[in-house]
């Protein structure tokens, strides 16, 4: 009889926080069942939080108390031999057979645990961006390949206790409290990850969204802005449950944090959101970071957990498409510019300037091998970019419908590009096989000149000859601004196909500059050669 997902992978977790040393040890047990046709010989296992801090398995023992052999993974990179921190690999005593079990014993600890105000994040986020596992997270083999990126769901039991009293929160209702060892104990069925914060006196506000359950957290030096963030939060699930029709999930915790690299870490149900800002900060700036950062959090919810590419790509269209309802969530409702995506966008655009490969098909290991922050340059930057640049070209109606439609075809299923183009295609009537060509599966650059301008007296006006050059490979219609000597601006429509093109125009009046893509509405990785001024025409 086949065995169900959930049946498959179960944790067993204890948790001990030695506050003062900032030191987690835990001990895991890990039972799982070999679904697939090949024997495995060893396991493998992600070992995330060592991006923050150090993990270290101690000890992998069998359930009979057998030591086996085990070792962080090696691989060769550039003719060297490179111990990989993330990845951890555990030698079998016998071979798991199809449809055997086996249950293992790790001993670990993490040191140097990052922590805020007395507060300890385990965030096991799929970017990352906080721990990611902060438990031996076991690798699945599947289709000939260990899968390092993908979650396998699972069900959790977690017992976590502290050296001080500190609360254990999680998106998930505790089990049971004891207050004598200040322990916690949480579970969870069919889950692909386990969030937990340990915590001295964060206050905590409560609310119900029509149905939608709201846990809010925060210290109480950020209290002046605890009303505003509810308010916004508010706000910002009423507008996408009239874009989407429904909430992305029916309990949320939200945890408002003073300092954090990022300004959102997200993962299933919780949203850790920075707020650096002092009492006295002006209250518009306070609300557009807020609303820029919970808005884009919220997206996630459904571009991430609810719709998520295959896990070995990198996530730029969930992310772009997280990025892309903020924007519109800030030009709709607060009517101010989205002013986290255009610096996400200046970040993939100053990389693509240096020269490197932004190129969206390689695989995730090989991106995550860049010399820069592929996340934030790649999934971020470049995702947003590619939303904004299909919005200008199929217009923001086509752009939303097939954002809606995939949502619904792809809740639960794994969304590719190629399905992204598909629907795309379906709902504007554009064959896009070329801009996805480009922006996607090619690293190409955009980058568009002026190379120079001539005017003369024409038959009581004049005639300007415009050479444009077209230097990086990206082809995308742009607009060309012609400004008047009387303060005029003529524009015209460029297709940017050939690489070397002449605009000739009659006009009233000379030239005074010539200006591409005056509304900055495309990614030019070099606007200093997108303007010329023009010499005054003698005689006018």
């Amino acid at each position: 009889m086949p065995v169900s997902a959930a049946a498959l992978l179960r944790y067993d977790l204890s948790l001990d926080l030695d506050v003062d040393a900032s030191t987690l040890r835990g001990q895991a047990v890990v039972h799982y069942t070999n679904p697939g046709p090949r024997e495995l010989k060893s396991l493998f296992f992600r070992l995330d939080a060592n991006r923050e801090a150090q993990m270290e398995v101690q000890e992998v023992k069998t359930k009979d108390g057998l030591v086996l052999p085990a070792k962080p993974y090696a691989y060769e990179y550039l003719e060297q031999q490179v111990n990989d921190p993330y990845l951890y690999q555990v030698f079998l005593p016998d071979p798991l057979k199809s449809g055997e079990s086996t249950e293992l014993h790790f001993r670990y600890q993490i040191r140097q645990l990052p922590h805020q105000k007395g507060s300890f994040y385990l965030v096991d986020d799929r970017a990352r961006l906080g721990l990611g596992s902060w438990y031996p997270r076991l690798v699945p083999f599947r289709d000939g390949n260990w899968q390092i990126f993908e979650r396998v769901p699972a069900d959790y039991k977690v017992a976590a206790r502290a050296s001080k009293k500190l609360y254990v929160i999680s998106p998930l209702a505790p089990v049971s409290i004891n207050n004598t060892d200040r322990s916690y104990t949480y579970t969870a069925e069919n889950a692909t990850e386990m969030s937990l914060i340990y915590t001295p006196d964060l206050l905590l506000r409560s609310t119900d969204e029509e149905g939608m359950s709201i846990r809010f957290y925060y210290d109480s030096s950020l209290q002046k802005w605890a009303p505003m963030t509810l308010e916004i939060l508010n706000s910002a699930l009423r507008f996408l449950r009239e874009r989407y029709s429904a909430y992305p999930l029916k309990r949320l915790t939200v945890v408002s944090v003073e300092d954090s690299p990022y300004p959102v870490v997200v993962s299933d149900q919780l949203i850790v959101l920075r707020n650096t800002f002092a009492a006295d900060s002006d209250e518009d700036l306070v609300r557009r970071r807020l609303s820029e950062h919970l808005v884009y959090a919220l997206g996630q919810q459904y571009w991430g957990y609810q719709v998520a590419q295959p896990p070995e790509q990198m996530p730029w269209i969930t992310q772009g498409m997280s990025l892309f309802l903020a924007q519109n969530y800030m030009a709709q409702q607060e009517k101010k510019p989205f002013l986290m995506g255009e610096a996400l966008s200046r970040e993939y655009l100053r990389a693509a300037r240096q020269g490197w490969n932004t190129s969206l098909a390689p695989p995730r290991t090989v991106l995550e091998r860049m010399p820069y922050d592929s996340f934030e340059v790649l999934a971020q930057g470049k995702g947003y970019t590619i939303m904004r640049q299909l919005e200008r070209l199929l217009g923001k109606p086509n752009l939303i419908k097939a954002e809606t439609q995939l949502l619904q075809q792809y809740r639960g299923r794994p969304l590719t590009p190629e399905a992204m183009q598909q629907a795309l295609e379906q709902v504007s009537g554009k064959e896009l096989e070329w801009f996805f060509l480009q922006w996607v599966r090619r690293g190409d650059n955009l980058d568009y000149a002026v190379q120079s301008v001539q005017q003369t007296a024409h038959a009581g006006g004049v005639k300007a000859t415009i050479h444009l050059q077209r230097i990086g490979k990206i082809t995308m219609p742009v607009s060309i601004a012609l400004r008047l000597d009387n303060g005029e601006t003529v524009l015209k429509l460029w297709d940017g196909t050939q690489a070397s093109d002449r605009l000739v125009v009659e006009l009233k009046r000379p030239l005074r500059e010539v200006i591409i893509d005056p509304s900055e509405a495309t990614p030019d990785v070099n606007r200093a050669n997108n303007r010329t001024t023009v010499s005054p025409l003698q005689g006018f």
